[in-house]
C-alpha cells in the first residue's frame, strides 16, 4: 500500500516510476544544455555588435547607432523561419529585448512617453523597444514631442486611438506644428482594473482615473458603482497614487499599477468591451525606411466648398488606394474650418501614391505627410 506520494514516483522500477524520473531528468538536462548554448551565443552576438559599433565610430557614423530597418528585416526573416511551437509574437518579444540589450552595450535608446511610469504609454514603449532603454516620462503629450525636437530623447511613444473611444485629438493637434515623423506603430491590449487599499467595493466613495479609462468603463461603473464620484487624473498612474494616499478611494488603472503602488485588485477587466486596444505611434526626427507592407499617414485641410471632401476621397478611390482611417478635427483658432487625418495602405515612394499626393497638394489648402512606416497587423 502506498502511504506517501513520493512512493508512487520512486517505487518499483517495474511499474515505471524510476523510468519516469529518469526521462524527466534527461529532458531537463537537455534544456539546461540548450540554455548554456544560448548564453554563449548571446554573448557572441554582443561581441559582434560591439565590433560593429567600433567600425561605425571609425567611419564617423556615430549618429547611426540605431538602425530600425535592420531590426525589422531580422524580425521578418525570423517570422518566416519560425515553425513553432512559439507564436511569432513571442519570438518578436524575445528578440526586441535582445535588440534593446545589444544597443545598451553601445548606447541605450532614450524613449519619451506619456508618464509617469506604469501608464499604458509606458507599457507600449517597453513592449516596442525592450526594457534596456532609458525611459523619459513626460507630463503631457506636447512634452513628448518637444523632448524629441530638442534632442533629449531618440523616440517618443504617443497614443493615437482607442478601439472603444476613438482618436486622441491632442496627439493630432501636436502634429500640426511639429516637424516630427511617424516611424512605427504598436498596439497594446488594454485591461482595466479597479484598484484600492480596501477590498470591499461598498466602502469606495471616490474613483480616480484618466478620462479615457472612465469612458471605456462607463457601463460597468453605472451598474456596479452608481453615484460614486469620478475624479479625473492626468494619468492612470497618478490615479493609482491618489488612491494609495486617500482612504476609501479607488483608481481605474492597469494591472501593473497595483504591483507598483501596493494596491488591492477589487475588480478585474472592467472595460465595457473585451476587445479593448490602444494604438500608439512611435515618433522621431527621422523618416522610416520602406518595408514590405507600409502605411502612410497625412493631414490636410480643404476649402469649405460643396463637394470638396468627396472630390478628395475620390482621388484615392480612383487610384485604388485603400484608406484605413479618416478623421476630421476642427482647426485651432479657426472656427468651422477642419483638418483631416488620413491613414492609407502604401508608401510615399510608390508611383501611384506619388501621383496622388502631387494632385492632392494642388487641391488642398494645407497638406503634410506625417510618415510612411511599417504596417502592423491586428493584435
Amino acid at each position: 500500500m502506498i502511504n506517501h506520494p513520493a512512493q508512487a514516483i520512486s517505487g518499483n522500477p517495474s511499474k515505471g516510476g524510476i523510468c519516469f524520473l529518469s526521462q524527466l531528468d534527461d529532458l531537463r538536462q537537455q534544456i539546461d544544455r540548450i540554455d548554456d548554448q544560448l548564453v554563449k551565443l548571446i554573448s557572441r552576438r554582443g561581441q559582434l555588435a560591439r565590433k560593429i559599433g567600433d567600425e561605425k565610430s571609425r567611419q564617423g557614423k556615430t549618429n547611426h547607432f540605431h538602425v530600425p530597418q535592420r531590426e525589422r528585416a531580422i524580425l521578418e526573416r525570423l517570422r518566416e523561419l519560425n515553425k513553432g511551437p512559439f507564436p511569432n509574437s513571442s519570438i518578436e518579444s524575445i528578440f526586441r529585448e535582445l535588440f534593446s540589450a545589444t544597443l545598451a552595450l553601445e548606447k541605450p535608446l532614450k524613449i519619451a512617453f506619456l508618464g509617469p511610469e506604469t501608464t499604458f504609454s509606458h507599457q507600449a514603449a517597453v513592449r516596442h523597444f525592450g526594457h534596456s532603454c532609458t525611459f523619459n516620462p513626460c507630463g503631457n503629450i506636447e512634452t513628448v514631442f518637444s523632448e524629441i525636437e530638442l534632442g533629449n530623447s531618440d523616440y517618443g511613444v504617443v497614443p493615437i486611438e482607442n478601439s472603444i473611444e476613438g482618436v486622441i485629438n491632442l496627439t493630432l493637434d501636436c502634429f500640426v506644428d511639429s516637424p516630427l515623423y511617424i516611424c512605427s506603430e504598436t498596439r497594446l491590449p488594454i485591461g482595466l482594473f479597479l484598484l484600492s487599499t480596501v477590498a470591499d467595493r461598498k466602502k469606495i466613495k471616490k474613483i480616480y482615473s484618466h478620462p479615457q479609462p472612465f469612458a471605456q468603463c462607463r457601463n460597468w461603473l453605472n451598474s456596479n458603482l452608481p453615484g460614486v464620484e469620478q475624479v479625473p487624473a492626468s494619468s492612470t498612474a497618478q490615479a493609482a497614487q491618489l488612491a494609495k494616499q486617500n482612504k476609501n478611494t479607488a483608481a481605474i488603472a492597469g494591472e501593473l499599477a497595483a504591483e507598483v503602488y501596493g494596491l488591492k485588485t477589487v475588480a478585474k477587466n472592467i472595460q465595457d468591451r473585451a476587445e479593448n486596444h490602444t494604438r500608439f505611434l512611435v515618433i522621431s526626427k527621422d523618416k522610416a525606411k520602406r518595408t514590405k507592407k507600409n502605411k502612410t499617414s497625412l493631414m490636410f485641410s480643404i476649402a469649405d466648398e460643396s463637394g470638396s471632401l468627396l472630390k478628395t476621397l475620390q482621388l484615392f478611390a480612383k487610384n485604388k488606394i485603400s484608406l484605413s482611417k479618416i478623421q476630421s478635427r476642427p482647426l485651432r483658432n479657426r472656427p468651422w474650418e477642419y483638418l483631416f487625418y488620413v491613414d492609407f495602405i502604401g508608401h510615399v515612394e510608390d508611383k501611384t501614391v506619388e501621383r496622388v499626393l502631387k494632385t492632392l497638394g494642388k487641391q488642398t489648402l494645407f497638406l503634410r505627410v506625417l510618415g510612411s512606416y511599417p504596417e502592423q497587423g491586428q493584435p
